[in-house]
């Protein structure tokens, strides 16, 4: 199983301060006991947008986490409930129809912990332990499921080890990394007028 030192390896470690997380407050919000991988990455990073594209999130604070993973799973139940099924795509891109996974907060749903400059959810697929949580890839209307931890898939598609066919095939040409604090959130809030 990989681990956060193994992502430090091959992207650097964090130019800017990782806020401690709350995780009592938010796993009495959530329901859920979150991976112990996740855990660590917290504690070295903040938000991170990873070669421009893929965003790794942390929990929110405040009492918006719940709030916020039932909005977004909220935005993939009609396009689920308007077919009945998926379209679930296997390493090499071939597409099968199935069952579509249960959306948080029905046990065993799936749960968002990033996204991508394409509007991709990026999830995991929960379960009573969450050292063996796996991740669920979408665009809405195809997924694809990794059947690894968070650090085994960000090293994985960081080394070019794991490709997930609904990323761009040159994702990722490089290691760069951007770090978001919530003061850099605020500011951009801020810029927007948000």
């Amino acid at each position: 199983m990989a681990t956060v030192a193994d992502l430090v390896v091959i992207i650097g470690p964090s130019n800017k301060p990782a806020s401690a997380v709350d995780w009592t407050a938010i796993e009495a919000e959530t329901g859920l006991v979150f991976p112990s991988d996740y855990k660590a990455w917290t504690a070295q990073y903040a938000d991170l947008r990873l070669n421009d594209f893929l965003y790794v999130s942390r929990p929110d604070l405040g009492g918006l986490e719940r709030q916020g993973a039932i909005h977004r799973m909220s935005q993939l139940r009609p396009i689920i409930e308007e077919w009945g099924t998926i379209d679930l795509v296997d390493d090499e891109g071939r597409e099968i129809e199935a069952l579509p996974f249960p959306l948080y907060p029905e046990p065993g749903g799936v749960y968002p912990w990033g996204s991508t400059d394409n509007g991709d959810y990026l999830l995991w697929l929960t379960g009573p332990d969450p050292e063996k949580w796996t991740i669920v890839i979408t665009d809405g209307m195809t997924w694809w499921h990794y059947p690894g931890s968070l650090m085994d898939f960000l090293v994985g598609i960081m080394s070019r080890k794991v490709l997930c066919p609904l990323f761009p095939d040159d994702f990722p040409d490089g290691t760069d990394i951007e770090e978001y604090t919530p003061e850099d959130h605020a500011r951009i809030r801020a810029e927007h007028g948000l």
